[in-house]
């Protein structure tokens, strides 16, 4: 009977506990996004101090440049996406117009005589009314609530980049002397693969988003900044987001070319860069340790989308493989850390 009240006592507080997750997420968001952050340039603070450089120097020049760098990046790219919803009429004319040209050919190039009117009023209808209003809306909401959210994230930001050059004394604080060196010892472990997949998905990410700007500024895509800030954050999207970031960059030069042949000779070209960078260097920087299965990645896809949206979605790897982690430091659960990702080889 104790056995049983225990397992219905631990899985109501797993239920409770991402309904708070859910609930706070306007807190909780700023505050992983700050402290994955503050991990990744830590070990830059560790370097600087062996220099000598004095403390009270390093954390407030690290955290202005970083924040006011992250600033300026969100605002391009929010100045960006307003030109862009701004000029949505006339882009959208372009679009139904080029869709109608795409219909006629394709009519033509199969001897066909279907009627695509009723297709092409629906999109008219669904996609200027729904996405592109909500597209307006969402970014306004944006906009309203970004000084607010950034003013959170700065404040975990510096907080976290101040203390944890004091981690290893706190850490052994709370373990005691029984256990304080083995948490400072599973801290470092978690820290230093948490710092790796930052480090590698970063790169990989910025090397994807480079080569495809520098695709589409050679095909003349108008807002090249933007598609390649896009590409850049949805490759932290896990399968979906590499997909994704092709559609927008080729819809825009399908709007604006009068071929098809570049359009899709663009399609081909990001396909292949999303391609070969993810499924083939990709795996062979990341390794095997830090690598999630497919069915764990697509789970945590699912779950942390739904408890934060988009934000959630590009977090779920990350915040699955702090998971897988955390899992391995405990023999009773080391086997569920085994089973989220691949055989070492």
């Amino acid at each position: 009977m104790d056995k049983t009240v225990k397992k219905i006592l631990i899985f109501f507080s797993i239920v409770l506990v991402f309904y708070l997750l859910k609930i706070l997420s306007t807190i909780l968001i700023p505050f992983v996004l700050a402290l994955l952050l503050a991990i990744l340039f830590h070990p830059l603070i560790l370097h600087l101090e062996k220099t000598k450089l004095p403390r009270w120097l390093i954390i407030p020049v690290i955290s202005v440049v970083t924040l006011l760098l992250f600033f300026v990046i969100i605002n391009i790219i929010l100045a960006t996406s307003s030109q862009i919803v701004q000029q949505q009429g006339f882009l959208m004319e372009r679009l139904k117009h080029k869709t109608s040209v795409l219909f006629d050919i394709v009519n033509y190039r199969f001897q066909s005589e279907f009627d695509f009117a009723y297709i092409t009023e629906e999109f008219r209808e669904g996609f200027d009314v729904q996405i592109l209003s909500q597209t307006a809306g969402e970014l306004a909401r944006v906009l309203r609530s970004f000084v607010a959210s950034f003013v959170m994230f700065a404040i975990y930001y510096v907080i976290f980049l101040a203390g944890m050059s004091n981690y290893k004394f706190y850490l052994q604080h709370v373990g005691g002397e029984k256990d304080g060196s083995t948490l400072v010892e599973n801290y470092e472990k978690i820290k230093k693969s948490v710092f790796s997949y930052i480090i590698i998905k970063s790169l990989i990410s910025l090397l994807t988003a480079l080569c495809a700007g520098i695709i589409l500024w050679l095909f003349g895509v108008k807002f090249v900044l933007f598609f390649a800030f896009l590409t850049f954050i949805l490759n932290f999207i896990p399968n979906i987001g590499s997909t994704i970031a092709t559609i927008p960059p080729v819809i825009m030069l399908f709007i604006q070319s009068d071929s098809l042949n570049p359009v899709l000779i663009l399609l081909f070209l990001l396909g292949a860069i999303q391609m070969s960078i993810g499924n083939v260097l990709e795996p062979v920087v990341m390794g095997n340790r830090l690598r999630l299965n497919t069915f764990t990645v697509l789970f945590g896809l699912v779950l942390w989308g739904y408890i934060w949206g988009i934000p959630g979605m590009m977090l779920s790897v990350p915040l699955m493989v702090i998971t897988k982690l955390f899992l391995e430091q405990s023999d009773s659960t080391k086997i569920v850390a085994r089973a989220m990702g691949y055989p070492e080889k």
